[in-house]
């Protein structure tokens, strides 16, 4: 890693070990959430949750200021050999409506959408104050080739063929993906079943 890049050490999501029964921690947080701070919270407080949803992602960044007026919940880094995508998420109550009946992006699905929009408008046009080292008063965002957006909101539940429609369609005109927090459960069960039985065939293999 750089030297412009250390100062991302500090927000290194290390797989917690034993990770056997986080993720059953985490689908019960969202079955009794009701503010959308207990999930900022929790995530921050287990930050392989939102990393394992990247394959190169190993900073989590919670609480994210920049341009002064600007706070999105979470920054990923996903670190490829092709570049950084830097990966705006914004969270949204885990109850919250998806569509209207009238089959529009329901208030806070188009707020969330249009906040991520605001934000990576700002730094693509500041991306010399974005990219700059934090030791020069940047962000120190280095190597910025990519800046896209996460949306995270509802449950699957809600989800219909209208807003599968819509949320295309933003995805495809400004690379912002609209996911439940059941796709993102879905995918760290699964990768923390993967973790879980290396850490048996480890513990086999040492005799621990």
């Amino acid at each position: 890693m750089e030297d412009s890049d250390s100062w991302l050490e500090e927000f290194h999501a290390r797989r917690p070990i034993p990770i056997a029964g986080l993720a059953d921690r985490f689908e019960q947080l969202l079955g009794n959430a009701s503010r959308e701070e207990d999930v900022q919270q929790f995530l921050t407080a287990n930050p392989f949750i939102l990393a394992e949803q990247l394959p190169h992602c190993h900073y989590v960044i919670p609480k994210f200021r920049f341009g002064g007026k600007f706070v999105c919940d979470f920054l990923l880094p996903e670190m490829a050999s092709s570049g950084t995508d830097w990966v705006l998420v914004e969270l949204e109550p885990v109850d919250a409506q998806l569509v209207t009946v009238a089959g529009h992006l329901a208030d806070r699905v188009r707020t969330g959408v249009q906040q991520i929009r605001d934000w990576r408008d700002w730094l693509l046009n500041n991306r010399d104050m974005a990219t700059r080292p934090r030791s020069k008063d940047g962000l120190g965002l280095s190597d910025m080739d990519m800046v896209s957006g996460w949306l995270i909101v509802g449950r699957r539940a809600q989800v219909t063929p209208r807003f599968n429609q819509l949320r295309t369609q933003i995805a495809n005109d400004s690379n912002i993906t609209i996911m439940t927090f059941d796709r993102v459960l879905e995918r760290f069960r699964a990768r923390a079943q993967h973790w879980e039985s290396w850490e048996r065939a480890t513990q086999r293999m040492f005799g621990k």
